[in-house]
């Protein structure tokens, strides 16, 4: 991998994908870039309230949907990369709606790709096949990252099979 340029780019919402880009990203000497909305909703997957309800049901309705959602400009062209590591969180099966935007604006620029993601669910296939669909090229590696292992600080050793499919 040292001869490759990687760009690791995600979504997070709870922090969970964030952490786990990152440490991708360490491991692969790589570039790093978060996936932002133009107006991102704060949103707590185990809070409470009106308002929380609300910004869940919109994420979760675009994530089912695979409805794109806007995003800002991203600071990293993704064409200038030999391999582009997407990851996202994993709401209802489905990516979120700033991944989906994402792949729809740099899809096709883009030379390899990877995925990731982390949820509750360790088995994301059906995420994979979608990404893999959307970008139109096979991911080089897929990696569900299972969620309570990331709280628990157990997120060495998938980093490690992760990358190492790289």
């Amino acid at each position: 991998m040292s001869d490759n340029k990687v760009l690791v780019v995600f979504h997070s919402a709870s922090g969970n994908t964030e952490q786990v880009a990152q440490a991708i990203a360490e491991a692969l000497s790589a570039d790093l870039e978060q996936i932002q909305e133009v107006r991102p909703r704060p949103v707590d997957l185990t809070g409470k309230g009106l308002g929380n309800f609300l910004n869940m049901g919109r994420v979760v309705f675009a994530a089912m949907s695979g409805r794109a959602v806007p995003i800002k400009n991203v600071q990293l062209d993704p064409a200038g990369y030999d391999l582009v590591v997407i990851g996202t969180p994993v709401y209802a099966g489905a990516a979120t709606g700033p991944v989906w935007a994402y792949i729809k604006r740099y899809g096709s620029r883009l030379k390899d790709v990877a995925f990731f993601c982390t949820g509750e669910d360790p088995h994301n296939e059906k995420v994979f096949a979608k990404m893999e669909e959307r970008v139109g090229k096979a991911p080089r590696a897929v990696f569900p990252f299972h969620a309570p292992k990331i709280k628990v600080g157990e997120l060495g050793p998938q980093v490690e099979e992760f990358v190492s499919k790289l």
